[in-house]
């Protein structure tokens, strides 16, 4: 069963709580910590990005088509749709011989506020390349090409690119692909499903370079090298991912996905941890997800300040007056 994760506090009263689940687990799946119900099947949705992105690396698509580190961190992105992230996916998509009419993940306004604000003082309209999922769509593209494939029906699940991306699933978060709920996601490509303890489990070991004897160290290290030297390409300034990355040199990396989804790998430990909000309330992820790491101690106090916005997120009126807060209130058990 769930368990209450944070309070909404305005003006001294409660107005409102969100529910969920949190698993943290080692390399090996041993359950470390959790709140409510680590079992509940939920979907990876774009937590799923960088091990989409490792299924790629193994045909090596950095190689034939010459891709740079930032290239491939917007590909394991959902990226907030300003002008450098557009730019650096037209330059893949240059390399690739590709139009945005070739990706399928839809038109969708930018992700970051900024970025909106940004886009339509140009008096421009959103586009695809605007869309979060962009990047991973190119990702796709390139690897159907690499391996000589269609690319034109690579959201297909029967495609041998969705096979591919379903046996890595499978393989590190230690869940029978016969058993991995299939779904679609927003960007119209298939997610994919497990308990939340195996979520957590394939993010203890997303680069823990020992797994499977090594057999995925390359890819592993490439990947790491991306997302730790261009955190900005993986979310966005003032975004929980980027600066998760950012302010910890990379021993914390967290991936969002859609309807309160989160999860974190924490490099020096070899933990990973998947969080679950159950209305997929948005506003109660970023509050839980540093409240688990200070629980965990992963957090040095330095850290804990810069992220404090995050931790305790205010509540505030149109015109920016303060009137209450967000407040994590769970124990980890």
């Amino acid at each position: 069963m769930s368990d209450k994760l944070v309070e909404v506090i305005r003006n001294g009263l409660l107005e409102s709580f969100h529910v969920g689940n949190i698993a943290v687990v080692d390399r090996q799946g041993h359950i470390i910590r959790h709140v409510g119900n680590p079992d509940q099947i939920c979907y990876f949705r774009s937590s799923g990005k960088p091990f989409i992105l490792l299924s790629h690396l193994i045909k090596k698509i950095n190689e034939k088509f010459e891709l740079t580190l930032p290239e491939l961190a917007i590909m394991a992105s959902s990226h907030n749709g300003g002008s450098k992230h557009i730019q650096t996916l037209i330059g893949i998509a240059n390399k690739l011989d590709v139009k945005e009419s070739d990706i399928t993940c839809g038109v969708r306004e930018p992700y970051g506020q900024n970025e909106r604000y940004e886009l339509y003082g140009t008096e421009n309209r959103p586009s695809q390349w605007h869309n979060n999922c962009s990047g991973k769509h190119l990702g796709n593209i390139a690897a159907c090409k690499a391996m000589g494939w269609s690319f034109h029906d690579y959201s297909n699940f029967q495609h041998p690119l969705q096979q591919d991306i379903l046996s890595i699933i499978s393989e590190f978060s230690s869940y029978p692909k016969e058993k991995i709920h299939i779904g679609i996601d927003g960007c119209g490509v298939p997610v994919f499903g497990v308990p939340l303890k195996n979520m957590a489990l394939s993010y203890a070991r997303l680069f823990d370079t020992e797994f499977q004897d090594q057999k995925y160290k390359d890819e592993q290290l490439l990947l790491y090298d991306a997302i730790k030297q261009y955190p900005d390409m993986i979310a966005g300034d003032g975004r929980l991912d980027t600066e998760l990355i950012r302010n910890t040199a990379g021993e914390h990396f967290g991936k969002m996905g859609a309807d309160g989804i989160f999860c974190i790998h924490i490099h020096s430990k070899r933990l990973g941890i998947a969080i679950k909000v159950q209305d997929g309330g948005i506003r109660a992820v970023d509050p839980t997800v540093i409240e688990t790491l200070k629980q965990l101690g992963t957090l040095s106090n330095n850290v804990l300040e810069k992220l404090s916005i995050f931790h305790y997120p205010p509540l505030q009126t149109w015109s920016g007056r303060r009137v209450g807060f967000i407040n994590p209130i769970f124990k980890l058990i």
